[in-house]
C-alpha cells in the first residue's frame, strides 16, 4: 500500500523519453519542443508555471568535436559566446567535472553583468548554469542550461530542477 509520501513523489515528477534520451522534470512544468527538432539535433524547453525555463539541446557530436573535443572545451566556448552576446563581463563562479550516465560531463556556472540600457541605470546581472555532455554511444552532444536572476526566489526552484534533470539524465 502506498503512503502519502509515495503518492506525493509520483505526483511531483514526470519523465520524458524521446529519441533514446530521457530525464525527469516536475509534473507541473510543461514541455515545449522546437518544431524543427529531429533525432539528430534539436531543443526543447521545460517551463514552470512561474515562467522559469530550462533548455535541453542536442546535436551531432562529430560536428562539435572537431572544434571542441571535450565537454570542458564545449562549456568554455558556450560561456564565451554568452559573454560576447551580452556585451558584458563574465565571471566564472564554478566549473567542475561530473559523471552523467557513465560519461564525463562539464558543469559550469557563470555570472554575466551587462551595462544598463539607460545612462545611470546600473548593471543587470544574470547567472548561467549549464551541463555539457558528449555521448559517443549515440554520437550526440547534449547541453542542459538555464539563466538565473541572482537572489530571485524562483531561482532556487529552477536551480534544483536543473540539478534534478542532470541527475536523472540518460543519454542512451
Amino acid at each position: 500500500m502506498e503512503g502519502p509520501a509515495e503518492e506525493n513523489r509520483t505526483a511531483v515528477s514526470d519523465s520524458l523519453r524521446i529519441y533514446g534520451f530521457s530525464f525527469d522534470y516536475p509534473a507541473a512544468w510543461r514541455l515545449e519542443f522546437d518544431p524543427k527538432f529531429t533525432r539528430e539535433e534539436g531543443s526543447l524547453a521545460i517551463k514552470s508555471p512561474s515562467k522559469s525555463v530550462i533548455f535541453v539541446s542536442w546535436g551531432d557530436l562529430r560536428k562539435v568535436v572537431r572544434k571542441l573535443p571535450t565537454p570542458a572545451d564545449h562549456s568554455k566556448y558556450s560561456m564565451e559566446r554568452a559573454k560576447k552576446n551580452s556585451r558584458g563581463t563574465l565571471n566564472v563562479v564554478e566549473q567542475r567535472e561530473m559523471q552523467v550516465n557513465g560519461h564525463y560531463a562539464a558543469f559550469g556556472h557563470a555570472k554575466v553583468e551587462t551595462p544598463g540600457i539607460l545612462v545611470g541605470a546600473g548593471k543587470r546581472s544574470q547567472e548561467i548554469e549549464s551541463l555539457h555532455l558528449h555521448c559517443e554511444n549515440t554520437s550526440r552532444y547534449f547541453v542542459v542550461y538555464t539563466a538565473l536572476e541572482p537572489e530571485g526566489p524562483k531561482d532556487r526552484e529552477r536551480h534544483d530542477t536543473l540539478l534534478n534533470v542532470i541527475r536523472t539524465f540518460k543519454c542512451h
